[in-house]
């Protein structure tokens, strides 16, 4: 067999970091998924007739759903799989060889492979501590197509104000350029920007069902846009980008999960209260954070931690690929009591201990 040529591509060859088959018993806090939903919503699947795996899905009801949820017109809701998928839309439709997107970091690890699988530049700007209103600005010009802020951030949990994506929106228009508002954490935010954002035509919102609503496994997530955008994002991908059970789990958890979810984000706010609290005692620098996680950073022990803790059956997300924040480990907050207590006691045992781990493949 002769050897396989391939053409040029912009496509980043190193591959996303996934999540890897864990014992049932692992403590996952590396993925910033939300809480369990409760067993009966796959009783009720059960229930449902076998056309509905047949059938291409009909996405109509879940979009009005959302549309009454945001008290906007259906027309303003995009459908897709998950909030990478939206994001994935809006990037292949307005950014191109020649164009440009600005973004804030660090931030979500996907926008740099999506820009750069559409040949577009990147400028970054550093975001520490306050938020870079004025460094953004001036770095808009005719050829930036797209501005992306992703508010609660990830990985650093700080966010933007309804002031600031205001004037935000106002500095790109005038160079003609869309604001993307990634608020996929934006039930466990002091604010919801939502609606201040579809006060502006330039401004696109992407929301989700992966983290609060704890769907992260059915992959839907939603954009919101002025009626033009989203008609072009709309017709920008796959015509069914969600299944119809997935559809039919995120339009249940819509109308009558609320309760559950709104539980959820109490318990993390007080987590993440006591989580920051916990490590400043033992001097290991968190910022405030917005998220369902913190970001902390352990300088030249992040190894030996995430190592640590990964031997005691919780895993973080560690980032040793990325300069800004190779010493940090992003911790997801469970959400509920007992796995609560697990982390601070794998992370005592594991800053206490002056022995390292064998390094992990």
């Amino acid at each position: 067999m002769s050897e396989l040529s391939l053409p040029a591509t912009r496509v980043p060859i190193t591959p996303y970091s996934r999540p890897v088959p864990v014992a049932d018993d692992t403590l996952r806090l590396d993925g910033n998924e939300g809480s369990v939903p409760e067993p009966a919503l796959l009783e009720e699947l059960a229930a449902q007739p076998a056309r509905l795996l047949r059938d291409y899905p009909d996405l109509g009801e879940l979009q009005q759903r959302i549309a009454e949820r945001h008290g906007v017109d259906p027309a303003r809701v995009v459908v897709t799989d998950g909030a990478d998928g939206a994001m994935d839309r809006l990037f292949r439709a307005f950014l191109e060889p020649g164009r440009e997107l600005v973004v804030p970091i660090p931030t979500f690890e996907m926008i740099h492979r999506f820009a750069a699988a559409c040949g577009a530049e990147v400028a970054t700007v550093p975001w520490t501590g306050r938020f870079p209103l004025a460094e953004i600005g001036a770095r808009i010009s005719p050829r930036t197509a797209l501005v992306a802020v992703v508010s609660p951030n990830n990985p650093t949990g700080a966010v933007v104000s309804a002031d600031e994506l205001a004037e935000l929106s106002g500095q790109a228009a005038a160079r003609n350029a869309l604001v993307l508002l990634d608020h996929v954490y934006a039930e466990y935010a002091d604010e919801d920007l939502t609606t201040e954002a579809l006060g502006h035509d330039n401004v696109v919102v992407l929301r989700t069902f992966s983290k609060a609503w704890g769907l992260a496994g059915c992959r839907v997530g939603y954009a919101l846009a002025a009626p033009p955008v989203a008609a072009i994002l709309r017709n920008t991908g796959n015509p069914y980008p969600v299944s119809a059970l997935s559809a039919r789990i995120a339009r249940r958890r819509l109308e009558g999960g609320g309760e559950a979810m709104r539980e959820h984000v109490r318990r993390v706010r007080v987590e993440r209260r006591r989580l920051s609290d916990w490590l400043a005692r033992r001097h290991v620098p968190a910022p405030p954070s917005q998220g369902n996680f913190l970001l902390a950073d352990f300088g030249s022990r992040a190894p030996s931690v995430r190592r640590g803790l990964a031997a005691a059956g919780v895993l973080v997300r560690a980032f040793p690929h990325r300069a800004e924040i190779a010493t940090a480990l992003r911790i997801s907050l469970p959400g509920d009591e007992t796995g609560f207590e697990r982390l601070l006691s794998a992370l005592a045992a594991v800053l206490d201990a002056p022995t390292d781990f064998e390094e992990m493949p």
